[in-house]
C-alpha cells in the first residue's frame, strides 16, 4: 500500500514514528510530493531573516541532499507570492558557485536527469567546457527526503531531544 506523504506527514505521530515513514518510503512516494506541501514544511519549520513570527520569507537548511558528484542543495526557501527555491552548490575543479532552481521544475516528474545549473570552466589554453549538476531520479528522491527529515527535525527539535535523554537514562 503506498503512503501519500503530503497527508501522512501531518497527522498526528510521534516525531519518531514521522522519522521512521520518512526512512521506510520508496522513492516513488518520495517524488510524489507536491509544491504546497513543501510550502508548508517551509512556513512551519523555517527561519526568517529575522527571527519574527511574521516574518513572510523563511529558509529550511538541509545536510546530505546532494547527488554525490559535484553538488548538493543547501537550503530550501521561499519568496514572493509563495515561490519556492532551492539553493544548490556545484563545485568544478578549480572554481564553485551557487545557483538558485525553483521547486517546481525540480519536482516536475517528467525528466530522468534534470540539470540544476552548470559551472563555465576554463583552463590556460583557453578551452572551456560547461559542467552541469546533474539530479536523476534517485538523487531528486534524496533531496526529498532530506527536506522532510530537516522539517521534522527543526519542528520537533526539543521533543527528539527530551526522547533521547529519557532513553539513554533507562539504559544506565
Amino acid at each position: 500500500m503506498a503512503v501519500n506523504i503530503n497527508i501522512e506527514l501531518f497527522k498526528r505521530y510521534a516525531p519518531k514514528k514521522k522519522l521512521e515513514i520518512i526512512n521506510a518510503l520508496t522513492e516513488n512516494e518520495l517524488l510524489a510530493i507536491t509544491n504546497n506541501t513543501i510550502l508548508r514544511i517551509i512556513k512551519e519549520a523555517g527561519r526568517g531573516d529575522s527571527n519574527k513570527t511574521r516574518c513572510k520569507y523563511k529558509t529550511l537548511f538541509l545536510s546530505d541532499a546532494g547527488n554525490n558528484w559535484n553538488s548538493k542543495v543547501t537550503n530550501i526557501y521561499n519568496w514572493k507570492k509563495d515561490e519556492v527555491y532551492l539553493s544548490v552548490y556545484i563545485q568544478g575543479d578549480d572554481t564553485d558557485t551557487y545557483v538558485t532552481y525553483k521547486l517546481r521544475d525540480f519536482l516536475d516528474n517528467r525528466y530522468e536527469e534534470q540539470c540544476l545549473g552548470h559551472i563555465e570552466e576554463s583552463f590556460r589554453n583557453g578551452y572551456s567546457h560547461k559542467k552541469p549538476a546533474n539530479y536523476n531520479r534517485a538523487d531528486r528522491a534524496r533531496v526529498i527526503k532530506a527536506i522532510l527529515t530537516a522539517y521534522i527535525e527543526c519542528k520537533y527539535e526539543s521533543k527528539l531531544k527530551g526522547n533521547g535523554k529519557q532513553e539513554n537514562d533507562e539504559e544506565r
